[in-house]
């Protein structure tokens, strides 16, 4: 991946490469029985948490097949409650739907969907499975279907993410699931991953985008783009926030602030814990780490090979029994 500098893309520095492969080893670290906690110590924490999240979601959609992914999605849809609100994308727009339950029709099991109100006529349509991407959970449950609906545009595409995940990419842009949580300040994260141009070269050219086209944090696009991510400030309290994390989320705490604000909420969630020595809670929140790490029932056969770590960073890890 590269970087623009001054007018020219420069490939990105090793240091980034470390934290993008770091986020890679920690995702194929997802056991059911055994929870693990890694903590940094830097000069410097910007775009710490980024890169490492980039390296949690390639590993996630990299090493599955894009076929179990679609059946995997296809089943939850397919559990869902009757008239759960939905989004169904349809020739590049969001409509509102209302899940009505799973049928057979020509052959195969489809979802089965009510994309018009009641009162208006009721109009139903029949998703196969190999469509089923274009059918999300509505995470605001909606009271009632419009009558005629023309929907909103949805982009669901990005030649970042195409270049990147190649196949996999329609599960990234399609697929609303909290993979990541991150806790830090909300100024600097936003700069990192919205403003920021990166890109790959490809058949000559540099397929460029911001780090949000990988890591599609809810927070900072459009309510209706389906999500991996999720956002929540170090300093927001715990009633102003409604978060809602899969038993196999990780969370990253980019920061001092959030990680002491936030630690007692996602105790037994996966974690990422980074930490500038330049912060004023530093010394406290590497205290609180300290902490844990003695008091923790720690497996003793625990360890990450990272190889040659950059100079200038104190890493601590381990796993416990959840």
């Amino acid at each position: 991946m590269y970087y623009k500098d001054a007018g020219n893309w420069l490939p990105l520095p090793a240091w980034s490469s470390f934290f993008i492969s770091l986020g890679g080893k920690l995702a194929k670290r997802s056991y059911e029985n055994k929870r693990w906690t890694v903590a940094l110590a830097l000069p410097t924490k910007a775009y710490i948490a980024p890169f490492i999240g980039v390296g949690v979601l390639s590993s996630i959609f990299m090493k599955s097949s894009p076929n179990d992914l679609l059946e995997a999605h296809f089943q939850t849809l397919a559990s869902l409650e009757k008239y759960t609100f939905v989004w169904y994308r349809k020739n590049k727009r969001v409509l509102k739907a209302k899940f009505l339950g799973v049928a057979d029709f020509k052959g195969e099991q489809r979802l089965l969907i009510q994309i018009q109100s009641t009162e208006a006529g009721g109009l139903t349509e029949y998703i196969s499975k190999k469509d089923a991407l274009d059918v999300q959970i509505n995470p605001n449950q909606s009271s009632r279907l419009p009558n005629n609906q023309r929907g909103r545009t949805v982009t669901t595409h990005s030649p970042l993410a195409d270049t990147i995940f190649g196949v996999h990419s329609q599960m990234l842009l399609k697929q609303s699931e909290t993979k990541l949580c991150f806790v830090g300040g909300k100024e600097q994260l936003e700069s990192e991953i919205t403003k920021a141009l990166f890109a790959v070269p490809e058949g000559g050219q540099f397929i460029r985008g911001t780090l949000n086209d990988l890591l599609r944090i809810r927070q900072f696009q459009q309510n209706i783009d389906p999500y991996q991510s999720e956002f929540i400030s170090s300093q927001a309290r715990n009633n102003e926030t409604e978060i809602s994390l899969n038993p196999s989320s990780i969370v990253i705490y980019s920061g001092s602030n959030g990680y002491l604000n936030w630690k007692e909420d996602f105790l037994y969630k996966n974690s990422v814990i980074i930490l500038d020595r330049v912060e004023p809670q530093f010394e406290l929140a590497a205290e609180e780490v300290n902490n844990r790490y003695i008091q923790s029932n720690r497996i003793t056969s625990s360890e990450l090979d990272l190889g040659i770590m950059p100079g200038g960073i104190e890493l601590l890890y381990w796993e416990e029994e959840r």
